[in-house]
């Protein structure tokens, strides 16, 4: 019985220590990515679900989280994972009033715009809900688009204001 235990925990050890080493190959190569190159790969990943850019997952009742590999606005991007096959790259900052999340925002279209070419096309305006603009890159024949947000928060106390990066389907931001 304890050979078989032992033989169980190294191949245990083995299959981690392979993972890990995997792992850190993706991180090297992740980390020598430019900006654009990081945009490609994750519109290039968005309908194979992220699969280069998911790191630790939480999974609750309605949906699976990942960590993000790398962070476009902000320091906590994720990966969000749902029925169907459905996945979403999620970022948002919370900045200190709305002329900061404007200068993100427009710094965030701007180098999106230069990264993604002229094929794409730009639609900005208001947002549905609530104060802010929203800016959505789209392309001819894909589902994926590339949307970027400045928008107001009210907390109980003032009204915060996010920046969003976010690449997925259209029909997911509804």
């Amino acid at each position: 019985m304890i050979g078989k235990f032992s033989t169980a925990l190294a191949s245990l050890v083995v299959l981690q220590a392979c993972s890990t080493v995997q792992q850190t190959e993706i991180d090297k190569q992740v980390s020598a990515l430019d900006t654009c190159e990081k945009i490609d790969a994750l519109v290039a990943g968005h309908p194979k679900g992220f699969p280069n850019l998911r790191t630790a997952q939480t999974t609750s009742k309605y949906m699976d989280v990942w960590k993000a590999r790398y962070h476009l606005v902000g320091d906590s991007c994720q990966v969000w994972g749902w029925g169907n096959g459905k996945f979403s790259y999620v970022c948002s900052l919370t900045e200190p009033n709305k002329a900061v999340a404007m200068e993100h925002f427009d710094q965030a279209k701007e180098v999106t715009q230069q990264c993604l070419g002229e094929s794409w096309s730009l639609k900005q305006g208001k947002r549905d809900q609530g104060e802010g603009t929203k800016a959505e890159y789209s392309v001819s024949g894909r589902n994926t688009v590339v949307t970027i947000v400045a928008a107001s928060s009210p907390t109980l106390f003032a009204t915060e204001w996010k920046t969003y990066y976010f690449v997925g389907d259209a029909a997911d931001l509804k």
